[in-house]
């Protein structure tokens, strides 16, 4: 089918959908709307594939897919995984009159819903809308596009100073690129603007404890997050209850994180929620909410694109605590063989079967998956799979060896507090709590040594020699995320203090930065020594710019 020129013939459009006929329902309308580049997918598979590969506009996608991964779920593993652009629009199309109820209680909800039959014009009404609001604001999208973060922000002015409906869209984006550059007091700024319009705008509520939070202000983060989830407006806003909870985290206050969690799960119950729920409650020593939660994610997540090889580890590990180990070896056998393809699977699953036949008396069934296990750990890390085969080492006899991979586990990431709880567990659980201190406390203090070691000489100006030991801490501890920080910092700071655009310690901050970026996804930390590798390429350009 021929199709005209219209507002929305620069579209490009995907179509997921598991019906054919339907398929062809859905490009014969947006072909009558001037969109002619279309692709379509049948499963949620093929959707994520294209995905990853193009840059799509609009998506329209059916919520029953016929497969283990819903609509729903696929959207939201598509926003969670930051996979859609800023430009585009995602639409949900359901032949299901109860969806909205769905959607009202759910992680992400799409740019719009659509309930069959649906017609061109239903499609073309809310493009026209929606578009209105894209056009309006592209110039800010098209900078985050490039994580352009500072254009983004000078964006966001230009489209604030017209003081036209858009305002408050405008202010809203501005404040989330702000505290995405790590500057919170400025981001507080912004929210506090936007407050004082409306007193009741979560999104501002939400952006000013988030702000606070990302400023190292934990009560004051925490407290705002409280009356965000306490208001009926508010009730159903899963990003608050995060920060709520990693606020009480962040305060010592781990038992409460857990029971905010439970909340979040209760309101809104998805497979990411419970996950949240499981792994803290695991780490809590609430072994019955654990289990439950956990064999929720399980069972719904079952070769789904949004399953994680984690769930089934945690829930088997978990079973094995409880003493259910016929459950536990059950739930390792029965494993989808996509999920066994996660490099940790291996070594964790038999190290969880080692424990568990130990604890059912095969001692040379144990003995065997505990060799299993060692051989196919590559390093110990601060990871499930390095507890577990801790554990398998204990609960089997060989102290020596269990105790000594718990201090690894400490060493890999020594200021996690998550880490030491799991490990903490796992000597409690073993008979072996009065060795916390000696696994603990000694390998933090000879991480924070090797630090200090580094500072010191870094004072002295023996910047040389203070690099050479940071990076021979990054070389022993490559995931330890307080190292990398700091040698982050400590390369810009010699940097600056040089006067020097080297181009190797450049590519080797931002190898440090792309780390921390893997191993703590929008850590506030993190976010802030972006911000000072920017500030630091910024001050070293200056001359430049001003000779050119």
């Amino acid at each position: 089918m021929a199709t005209s020129l219209t507002p929305y013939s620069q579209l490009h459009a995907l179509i997921i959908d598991d019906m054919a006929v339907q398929q062809t329902t859905l490009r014969g309308q947006l072909a009558s709307l001037g969109i002619g580049k279309v692709d379509v997918a049948g499963n949620a598979e093929d959707a994520l594939r294209q995905v990853r590969a193009k840059h799509f506009h609009l998506i329209l996608c059916d919520y029953n897919l016929n497969s283990r991964t819903d609509g729903q779920q696929l959207f939201e593993h598509l926003r969670e995984q930051d996979l859609l652009p800023p430009d585009c629009l995602f639409f949900m199309i359901t032949a299901e009159g109860g969806y909205a109820s769905v959607a009202s209680a759910t992680e992400h909800k799409p740019d719009a819903y659509l309930l069959k039959p649906i017609t061109a014009a239903d499609i073309g009404d809310r493009l026209r809308a929606l578009l209105d609001r894209r056009h309006a604001l592209l110039p800010i999208s098209q900078c985050l596009r490039k994580q352009d973060l500072g254009g983004a922000v000078q964006a966001c002015d230009e489209v604030l100073a017209q003081k036209n409906r858009w305002f408050v869209q405008a202010l809203q984006l501005k404040g989330q690129t702000l505290l995405q550059m790590g500057r919170p007091e400025d981001a507080k700024t912004v929210y506090r603007q936007a407050l004082d319009l409306r007193a009741d705008l979560v999104w501002a509520q939400l952006g000013l404890a988030r702000a606070h939070k990302a400023a190292g202000q934990f009560e004051q983060a925490r407290m705002i997050a409280q009356d965000i989830v306490g208001s009926h407006h508010g009730e159903k806003h899963m990003a608050a209850y995060d920060v709520l909870a990693e606020s009480l985290e962040a305060l010592g206050d781990a038992q409460g994180a857990m029971w905010v969690l439970k909340d979040a799960a209760r309101v809104v119950p998805s497979s990411k929620r419970h996950r949240l729920l499981g792994e803290s409650a695991y780490r809590n020593g609430d072994l019955d909410t654990a289990k439950a939660s956990l064999g929720q994610v399980a069972k719904a997540t079952r070769n789904s694109v949004v399953a994680q090889s984690s769930d089934v580890l945690m829930l088997a590990q978990t079973l094995v605590d409880r003493g259910e180990v016929a459950e536990a070896l059950g739930v390792l056998a029965d494993t989808p063989g996509a999920a066994t393809h996660c490099a940790v699977f291996g070594p964790a699953s038999q190290a969880i079967r080692a424990q568990a036949l130990a604890r059912k008396g095969d001692a040379s069934g144990a003995a065997a998956a505990l060799q299993l296990a060692r051989q196919s750990l590559r390093k110990p890390k601060a990871d499930l799979a390095t507890v577990a085969l801790a554990r398998a080492e204990l609960v089997t006899g060989d102290e020596q060896a269990g105790l000594a991979l718990l201090q690894q586990a400490v060493s890999a990431d020594h200021e996690n507090p998550r880490v030491k709880q799991l490990i903490g567990k796992a000597l409690a659980d073993t008979g072996h709590e009065d060795k916390l201190a000696q696994v603990i406390e000694a390998a933090a203090a000879g991480l924070d040594g090797r630090v200090k070691a580094a500072k010191a000489l870094f004072r002295d100006s023996r910047l040389t020699e203070a690099l050479a030991e940071i990076e021979a801490a990054v070389h022993d501890y490559p995931e330890n995320t307080a190292v990398l920080l700091q040698a982050a910092q400590m390369n810009c700071l010699s940097l600056r203090l040089q006067k020097l655009l080297d181009p190797v310690v450049l590519e080797r901050v931002q190898q440090y930065l792309a780390r921390l970026d893997k191993l703590l996804p929008g850590n506030d930390r993190v976010t802030q020594m972006q911000r000072y590798f920017r500030e630091t390429l910024e001050q070293l350009m200056a001359p430049q710019k001003l000779a050119a």
